[in-house]
């Protein structure tokens, strides 16, 4: 510019990819004004790129604007276009626009790849959107999309979240199916659904099942099945369970112990729930409002008034508390 030389295609192209490095849209978006003001018509390749930016900007109406202009300019959109832009309306939570783009790519005969779909699948999985996850796993397969761990987790983990053991299992089994390798993560996922269920054979069954493959369950895995056992008052089970964990090396933390305080309280052991808030504190974790509130209500359940106001002192007394939880303490003692 300063020496007056005209700029090449070539010379634009390297301007935009910093201001794709620094998702400047705004940036961008002047800079291709300025090529056709020096009469170098945009390409494939350049609206690609600019996509590219609107991509790592999070601005998917400027993504999507973009391959309008694209698609308008007679120009060939490659996988990388579409999948950009489908990843920044599914990023944005817009499901219905990400796959509009995604059946734009079958009408002009583009297969969707892997990446295509990933976004996709991940969002829809955190809204819990279980019937899209479904039609997702069918146009993979129509499309013969290999499907990849993560996806396989995502799906599980949807099921896993409403309790639906069924599903969650039969998703992990078809990850076996295709040979899809299936690692902690996919495990915990379906172990979380039985315990939702309060389903502890199962819970168990399924952490047998994965140590026989090679799999080693980590902290999530045993604060689930002993979140099993707690929800099925079996207070010998999940202490067991804590001394497998802490014999594969594996540190206890405030869920693992606001389990086992749970799992004392519903097995009639208000003492030993009682025991597991100094042990934790012993062990350097610090209980939370879950951890006193489990003991001082089954103390007041128990008519017990001396031990839920000296349990509530306690809890006062260390602020480990909200507002909400430190009022429904306050009534349980005074019941």
């Amino acid at each position: 510019r300063q020496a007056g030389i005209p700029a090449d295609r070539e010379s634009f192209n390297i301007a935009l990819k910093s201001f794709v490095k620094s998702a400047d849209v705004t940036g961008a978006s002047m800079l291709v004004e300025e090529m056709k003001a020096h009469g170098v018509q945009p390409d494939a390749v350049i609206y690609t790129t600019i996509i590219s930016a609107c991509g790592r900007a999070k601005d998917s109406d400027a993504a999507e604007n973009w391959l309008k202009k694209l698609l308008a300019e007679g120009l060939e959109a490659d996988v990388s276009a579409f999948s950009t832009t489908i990843d920044a309306c599914a990023q944005a939570g817009d499901l219905s626009r990400a796959e509009y783009w995604l059946a734009r790519m079958d009408v002009l005969d583009w297969l969707p790849n892997a990446s295509a779909f990933c976004s996709l699948v991940h969002v829809a999985a955190k809204q819990n959107d279980t019937r899209r996850l479904e039609s997702l796993f069918e146009r993979m397969n129509a499309a013969k999309v290999a499907v990849t761990s993560p996806m396989y987790n995502a799906v599980i983990s949807a099921f896993a979240r409403r309790g639906d053991i069924d599903s969650a299992e039969k998703w992990l089994k078809q990850m076996h199916n295709t040979g899809t390798v299936a690692d902690v993560a996919s495990y915990s996922a379906v172990i979380h659904a039985c315990a939702k269920s309060s389903d502890l054979q199962r819970a168990e069954a399924w952490v047998y099942k994965m140590q026989e493959v090679g799999v080693d369950p980590n902290v999530v895995t045993y604060n689930s099945v002993i979140n099993a056992c707690a929800r099925c008052g079996a207070s010998a089970r999940a202490e067991s369970w804590l001394e497998q964990m802490e014999r594969k090396g594996v540190s206890p933390g405030l869920l693992t112990y606001n389990s086992l305080i749970n799992a004392a309280v519903k097995s009639g052991n208000r003492a030993r729930a009682e025991n597991w808030i100094t042990d934790m504190k012993c062990r350097g974790v610090q209980p939370d409002g879950v951890s006193y509130s489990t003991v001082i209500h089954a103390w007041a359940m128990a008519h017990d008034a001396p031990r839920a106001q000296h349990w509530f002192q306690e809890l006062w007394h260390n602020g480990a508390v909200d507002e909400q939880t430190c009022s429904f303490c306050y009534n349980s003692v005074c019941q």
